[in-house]
């Protein structure tokens, strides 16, 4: 028989062996947790009353084990809602301004000293009545009309601004109406002097009796000359104008003088 033979057979038979101790092991287990369910239990016999020890130490240990929070001794004392530190550690926990905001959040137990600590001393109340004497010099009645006063010029200051705008509403109407003649006489204005442009433009053309460039030096020179007499003309037109405004005023007040003359000399002769 060969070597590898007679190694297969070897862990063949291993093999079995182990199937075998592994069914009776399986077998028993089964046979004694079926045993196990089977069995009756007592439940009067047992102890009703806990194990339970007052022993300081073994209570801190519990309690450290029970808190599962990772935080810090005084995180979790802010958070079970007492006070930080059991004792002083920093420089301000010394301080009375530290103690009253302790006893003020956590009362009196988280204090070592009796709370009369908390109360003013003399020069403390004095100097808090001379503060109060000079930040604040009227009394409560004079300031509570003082507040009157300028709640009232308020209210005056609201009631007239809504009257300026209910006024301007009014008036918007009027105001779009003469904006609109505004625009629209703007308007008129830039077309008549376009309509003259054109017009100067089209006798600078006739002058010249044929067409010509408007970028020409000649056609500017006489464009130039064209609007230079157009304003004169304009001016002249203006002046005559006043002249026969002055002399209808004047004959006005003539008329008017002769007719004073007329009513004196009738009451002289009455």
């Amino acid at each position: 028989m060969s070597v590898r033979r007679i190694y297969d057979v070897i862990m063949r038979r291993k093999l079995r062996a182990r199937g075998v101790v592994a069914g009776r092991f399986f077998t028993s287990e089964s046979t004694e947790a079926k045993e196990s369910k089977d069995e009756v239990v007592d439940i009067t016999a047992a102890d009703e009353k806990p194990l339970y020890s007052e022993d300081p130490l073994l209570q801190k240990e519990i309690e450290k084990k029970r808190n599962k929070s990772r935080l810090n001794p005084q995180h979790r004392n802010v958070l079970m809602d007492v006070r930080p530190y059991d004792a002083p550690v920093d420089w301000f926990h010394h301080t009375v301004k530290y103690k009253k905001r302790m006893l003020g959040r956590y009362g009196l137990k988280a204090i070592d000293e009796p709370a009369g600590f908390a109360w003013p001393l003399s020069k403390e109340v004095e100097d808090a009545q001379e503060y109060e004497r000079v930040a604040f010099p009227l009394s409560l009645q004079e300031r509570w009309h003082m507040l009157k006063e300028v709640n009232r010029a308020k209210a005056e200051a609201v009631k007239t601004r809504e009257a300026e705008l209910t006024e301007k509403v009014a008036m918007m109407n009027q105001w779009t109406a003469e904006l609109n003649a505004k625009i629209a006489k703007k308007e008129a204005q830039m077309e008549a002097a376009r309509l003259r442009k054109e017009r100067l433009i089209e006798e600078v053309r006739k002058h010249f009796g044929f067409k010509i460039s408007v970028h020409d030096e000649k056609f500017k020179t006489m464009l130039a000359q064209k609007e230079k007499e157009e304003k004169k003309k304009k001016k002249e037109a203006k002046k005559k104008e006043k002249m026969e405004k002055l002399q209808s005023i004047a004959q006005e007040k003539a008329k008017e003088a002769s007719q004073e003359q007329v009513t004196d000399s009738t009451k002289s002769v009455n």
